[in-house]
């Protein structure tokens, strides 16, 4: 094996280099730049929490709070803060107002009801709001609300006439240089899609004195509208969960705003403060302590941008949000939620009911970018444009998911049973030379992404890694044990095609060369001198591997010779394959000293390039659609839909490959029909349902085109296979090729000229034979039965030699009346009828099912062994 330099010099450059490389420990961030100011900076704001009380920023009394973004200085639209909060109580008015609460100073029940409202006034209102966390209630709503909830929002009225000031950025955050002065997550459309995903733990941030009352909670809000990116704004906010009245207060915090610092202040009673500043107080100090003693703590472990490591060098102002949450109890009261909680969380098999959805209404409030947004739903919109934020349990979403996702991989399981029985009926060189090569190999670029996709998403989704693994196993399964194999026989079997092609191609470009050279503007080298490759015929041997007629848009022999074709026993394919190439290479003259066939050695580097190219495709369209996740929402769909519509194509190169080939029925139709179903069904899921797994928005007219494409593609096929596959094909746009289906005319009996076709030919006859005649030209005498007359002059009886049983064949007689050519002619010359009978190139007749039969195995005559042309 020769010694490749280049490559073992790198390789060991590599070796010495990771070995001899010096320990780039990353310094501990106690000795970064400004990490002890910021722990210091944060157990200030944490006093400043602890001695502060309700009510203490109150801008129409001049009453500030000395935390970042809640000076007087500072410029935030702290005057929309009262109106926010009134919003809040007047929505969480109007979901509690039909179910009482239960006092927990007196256990006395009351329930909330509205200025004007018969049974309440407005003292009562204001008491009950006012005492938010004051009063346990049995509401049915869910106390743990890790989950994901989608909606649409729109932009609030109580925010008209205020207008965002301009921040001294400077001064805000003097350590912090921005890179540029616009603001992200600035929503300036009116209405948009909105995403948030609520995560709490089970027991952490109880509070020893109400147990069940308060708890942290982390969301994850995508928030879009026009202007944004992707799939939207990513906001990551803290905050504080009321149990038992399902409200959430959350806020963002930055180096511009101390919001979780600030939260308590945003709540809606003085008990709701007192309770959030209790849980807070305890939480923050045990975040910082652990902040300052970690090895790896970040600056900010309350960032709003966790994901975007970038704005670490380039630092970007974004607008800050604080977003009020509220839960909606379920229509039906007599649930028991605590149960259908404990079910989900440790399944025990208790039979439960179906878990219900969670729903809330969000106001989200900007108090830097002064714009305020609310859910979309009743009772400002109607249900048709809104039903607020509705979402699944986590629970719920991942038994879901998982449902689906052993969906899928059933789906794969049938693909890979259809894929292995096409592989058994396409066993031999006949049939796998029909199979269009690109055809099998999008369908398993699209196994092969689904299976690096579940991989991908398994390292993500702890609770679905099994179902996801197994379900990429599967899909591993089917492109490479079997997709690839497939593809591999496909590749082996059309490599004389390949090869003739390209052989071609030099023969065209060494005889042009050659006439240039001698005399370019002569008219005798325009004809084209056969070379002996060209003059012989395929080499048929017994077992039939590697020695493939030529394609039947290929050049023909023109000649007249009558030598019988060689049979070789099969233990002699090989070398007399080897031979031919052999024989071929030499007589074509190589003025370029360039190899001009493909040998036996170069198969497996054939090989492998087909590999490379595969999987390098495969790695390309994946990382291509990762990248495409943060595009624009237009170029994002139109970069998915343009994908599905390449693959949904996957038909496409079979019906190319039937019209240059002129062949049909290379797939079977349980193969054809069963392919498009399944995968076409994961597009419809997606497209068409509205709640899937993925969050996908819908699209009904993509689907329907896509879904459209797919079955016109199939009824082409159908079409190719009972009318021709050249049918819709203008006259000269192909290749020439054979027909098998003729229109058989007679001439009048005994004539030489007559284009009938031979009953059979028997290889072996008695010279003395009383049906033994000599045909003219022949020097060794053969049996001939001419076909016999049917009771109908317009048909012929035929003797079919692979069945030997006699079938009547539709003709267009020698002389017909005047008055009736249209009738006599008609049932020969349509394409139904002459589709019963199949006709050889060296003028030998059988059914059509029983030569379809025989080709598959042969491409050879049954009576003369004379090489015949692919279906």
């Amino acid at each position: 094996m020769a010694f490749d330099g280049p490559r073992v010099v790198l390789l060991v450059i590599l070796l010495l280099f990771l070995f001899l490389s010096p320990d780039s420990r990353t310094a501990p961030p106690s000795q970064h730049r400004g990490f002890e100011e910021q722990i210091s900076h944060e157990r200030l704001a944490l006093d400043t929490l602890n001695i502060s009380s309700y009510n203490a920023v109150d801008p129409a009394n001049n009453r500030w709070l000395n935390l970042t973004g809640m000076r007087r200085d500072d410029g935030y639209v702290w005057e929309l803060l009262p109106r926010v909060q009134e919003r809040a109580k007047e929505q969480l008015r109007t979901i509690l107002s039909t179910f009482p609460l239960v006092s927990m100073t007196n256990n006395t029940s009351k329930a909330l009801t509205g200025e004007g409202q018969q049974g309440g006034s407005r003292n009562d209102d204001q008491l009950a709001l006012s005492s938010t966390a004051a009063f346990r209630n049995q509401l049915p709503i869910y106390k743990n609300v890790t989950g994901v909830l989608r909606g649409r929002w729109a932009r609030s009225q109580i925010a008209e006439g205020v207008t965002s000031r301009t921040l001294n950025l400077t001064a805000l955050a003097p350590n912090v240089g921005y890179s540029s002065q616009k603001y992200n997550r600035n929503i300036t459309g009116a209405f948009g899609d909105l995403r948030v995903k609520l995560a709490e733990h089970s027991s952490d941030g109880e509070l020893s004195s109400d147990p069940g009352t308060t708890r942290s909670i982390k969301a994850e809000m995508v928030i879009k509208d026009e202007t944004s990116s992707g799939d939207g704004w990513d906001v990551t906010m803290f905050g504080v969960h009321y149990q038992q009245q399902g409200g959430i207060v959350l806020s963002t915090t930055s180096e511009k705003f101390a919001g979780i610092f600030a939260l308590p202040h945003f709540t809606l009673s003085a008990r709701a403060f007192e309770l959030a500043q209790r849980l807070l107080s305890d939480g923050l100090k045990e975040v910082i302590d652990k902040q300052a003693s970690s090895f790896d703590a970040v600056l900010n472990p309350w960032t709003s941008s966790p994901n975007n490591p970038s704005e670490s060098m380039f630092p970007i102002p974004h607008c800050e949000f604080i977003v009020y949450l509220q839960q909606h109890p379920s229509n039906d009261p007599d649930l028991l939620f605590q149960d259908i909680e404990n079910e989900l969380r440790s399944p025990t098999g208790a039979s439960i009911p179906s878990v219900p959805d969670i729903k809330m209404s969000a106001l989200i409030f900007s108090p830097d970018c002064g714009f305020v947004l609310e859910s979309k739903g009743p009772p400002e919109y109607s249900p048709v444009e809104g039903l607020h934020l509705v979402g699944k349990k986590i629970e719920a979403y991942i038994k879901t998911a998982r449902e689906y996702i052993v969906v899928f991989a059933l789906l794969v399981s049938a693909e890979i049973l259809l894929l292995k029985r096409q592989m058994n009926e396409s066993s031999t060189p006949s049939t796998k030379s029909r199979i269009s090569f690109y055809s099998i190999a999008m369908m398993a670029l699209g196994d092969g992404f689904a299976c690096m996709s579940f991989l991908v998403a398994g390292m993500f989704v702890d609770a679905l890694f099994l179902p996801l693994v197994a379900t990429a196993f599967l899909s591993f399964l089917c492109v490479s044990f079997f997709g690839m194999k497939f593809l591999m026989d496909i590749w082996t079997v059309q490599a004389p095609e390949r090869q003739e092609r390209e052989r071609e191609r030099q023969r065209i470009r060494n005889n042009g060369n050659a006439m240039t050279a001698e005399n370019p503007l002569s008219p005798t080298n325009t004809t084209v001198t056969s070379t002996p490759a060209a003059r012989n015929g395929p080499v048929v041997t017994a077992a039939g591997a590697d020695t493939l007629p030529l394609p039947a848009t290929a050049r023909r022999r023109t000649d007249n010779t009558t030598a019988t074709p060689v049979i070789l026993p099969p233990d002699q394919d090989l070398d007399a394959a080897e031979v031919e190439d052999a024989a071929v290479a030499n007589t074509i003259p190589n003025t370029n000293n360039q190899p001009t066939t493909t040998t036996l050695g170069s198969a497996r580097r054939e090989m492998g390039a087909l590999y490379s190219k595969f999987y390098f495709l495969l790695l390309t369209i994946l990382f291509l659609s990762l990248h495409a996740t943060s595009w624009q929402t237009a170029s994002r769909s139109i970069y998915c839909n343009t994908l599905a519509f390449l693959y949904l194509s996957f038909w496409t190169p079979q019906i190319y490959r039937n019209i240059m080939r002129n062949c049909r029925k290379a797939l079977s139709w349980r193969f054809v029909i069963g392919e498009s179903l399944l995968r076409l069904a994961p597009f419809i899921y997606f497209y068409v349902w509205e709640d899937n797994v993925l969050y996908a928005k819908t699209d009904i007219r993509a689907i329907l085109i896509l879904s459209g494409w797919v079955w016109i593609q199939i009824f082409i096929l159908a079409s190719q296979e009972a009318v021709g596959p050249r049918f819709f094909v203008p006259e000269g746009w192909a290749p020439p090729a054979y027909d098998y289906h003729p229109i058989l005319r007679d001439t009048a009996d005994g004539e030489a000229e007559s284009n009938m076709p031979i009953g059979f030919t028997e290889a072996i006859a008695s010279p003395t034979s009383p049906v033994a005649t000599t045909s003219s030209g022949l020097a060794s005498p053969t049996l001939t039965r001419t076909p016999q007359q049917s009771k109908d002059k317009n048909r012929r009886t035929f003797d079919c030699a692979i069945c030997t049983e006699t079938f009547d064949v539709p003709v267009i007689p020698t002389a017909v009346s005047d008055d009736e050519p249209k009738a006599s002619t008609a049932a020969a010359t349509t394409i139904f009828a002459r589709r019963a009978y199949m006709v050889t190139p060296c003028r030998h007749i059988f059914h059509s099912g029983c030569l379809e039969g025989w080709m598959r195995y042969r491409l050879q005559c049954p009576i003369c062994r004379e090489g015949l042309p692919p279906l």
